[in-house]
């Protein structure tokens, strides 16, 4: 792994993405499943593909899950970023909610964007096994809203490529059951 951060920049699931996703895949077979929700970034979507395969399920491809923009950063590593734009990566190394590189997301901007879709999920979907596949930055704004921690939980946890949450939803509440389990995996690739 190069180390490269995506964010917007709609990449096409890796081999190793695909191993993974036919492993999560594998552990859902007998998980009956009424909705699923993704990205509509092609990494993210290829996956949840991969985990209705045989199903009679409608994937629902939508922008709220995509992952935070990084703007100038896209598609640069760590070392290129901090070559290429030193100041706004020192910047980046800061703990600041309202930091976003030049063209990119704040992470209360990802937070505010995934709260408005996570809280219309709860109303929407009680009752119901929901499959939903994003990205790091998505998931963990509406796992913040739905656990309603404050945004500075932001650097609280992160979430593994496959790592498998599951939320109970009630009326006026949501239990995280499991929490980024990376157990299907078996060790296989870099899991983050």
């Amino acid at each position: 792994m190069e180390g490269r951060l995506q964010g917007t920049v709609d990449t096409p699931l890796s081999e190793i993405g695909h191993q993974q996703a036919r492993m999560i895949a594998e552990r859902l077979a007998d998980t009956s499943i009424d909705v699923a929700y993704s990205s509509d970034q092609s990494r993210a979507h290829e996956t949840a593909k991969h985990i209705l395969e045989g199903r009679d399920v409608l994937l629902n491809p939508i922008p709220e899950l995509r992952e935070r923009g990084h703007g100038v950063f896209e598609g640069l590593t760590a070392r290129e970023r901090k070559t290429q734009y030193p100041e706004m990566f020192a910047d980046s190394t800061v703990k600041n909610l309202d930091f976003a590189p030049t063209g990119g997301e704040t992470f209360r901007g990802t937070n505010q964007r995934m709260a408005g879709w996570a809280h219309g999920f709860l109303r929407d979907h009680l009752k119901q096994t929901v499959l939903v596949v994003g990205h790091g930055g998505s998931l963990r704004g509406a796992l913040i809203a739905w656990m309603g921690f404050s945004d500075e939980a932001t650097w609280r946890f992160m979430i593994a490529n496959c790592g498998l949450s599951i939320i109970d939803t009630y009326a006026d509440n949501a239990v995280l059951r499991l929490f980024n389990d990376v157990s299907h995996l078996n060790g296989l690739g870099d899991a983050s």
